[in-house]
């Protein structure tokens, strides 16, 4: 009797322990699925919500740094296109007059910069004989001759210079002109320059080789470019 009353208690025990562990073992499980579900649902929001600022800042950054780099480069390039279809010498920016050389038969022009900024000449101007009546009485155009030129940069204020030469004649079908209408290297537009006390006697043209000749700019005058 002792005996299963013992075998008795002991199963009693044991079916006691049995049950508050599995009772123990059951909480834990839904305390730690819960505990886990809830962390990784506020993990998940929380790296939405942070990914979704980073894209925005990203991409941001990125539209910034594209539209920024975008209006530098244009800005440079416009600046570099500006400073070089504005470094041509104009000719409503230069002041034309003309002086002797101290050599006969030859004049000088001179090309003074009335700008605000520098600027730059290459080649021969074009260059033709005005008579005392205007416009309407032109001779001929100077023809170049093989004195090969370089190109020259003058300041506000500065000039710069070329030669003419010309052969004079004194036979009665000589023709005197006054005036040169000049038109600057690589521009289209002429000024009209008196020549004074130079006048310019040449034979009239009569198709054969041409009495006036011009040199590139570049006439080099005591300091002077």
């Amino acid at each position: 009797m002792r005996v299963k009353k013992m075998s008795a208690l002991a199963l009693v025990v044991a079916a006691a322990g049995l049950s508050l562990t599995a009772c123990g073992s059951s909480d834990g499980s839904s305390t730690s699925a819960d505990t886990s579900a809830s962390h990784t649902s506020a993990s998940a929001a929380a790296s939405s919500s942070t990914g979704g600022q980073d894209s925005t800042s990203t991409a941001g950054s990125s539209a910034s740094g594209s539209s920024t780099g975008s209006t530098k480069g244009s800005g440079l390039t416009a600046q570099n296109q500006s400073a070089t279809s504005g470094s041509m010498c104009k000719t409503d920016h230069l002041a034309l007059s003309a002086s002797a050389t101290g050599v006969k038969n030859q004049i000088v022009v001179n090309l003074k910069n009335t700008g605000s900024g520098k600027c730059s000449m290459h080649g021969f101007p074009g260059v033709q004989l005005v008579g005392p009546d205007g416009l309407g009485d032109t001779g001929p155009d100077a023809a170049r001759t093989d004195v090969s030129g370089s190109t020259v940069s003058i300041g506000p204020g500065e000039e710069t210079r070329f030669l003419l030469r010309y052969i004079p004649s004194t036979s009665g079908s000589a023709k005197t002109y006054t005036r040169l209408s000049v038109t600057p290297p690589n521009e289209k537009v002429s000024e009209i320059v008196n020549l004074n006390d130079l006048a310019i006697t040449i034979a009239a043209p009569s198709g054969g080789a041409p009495d006036v000749y011009v040199d590139p700019i570049g006439y080099h005058v005591g300091s002077g470019k």
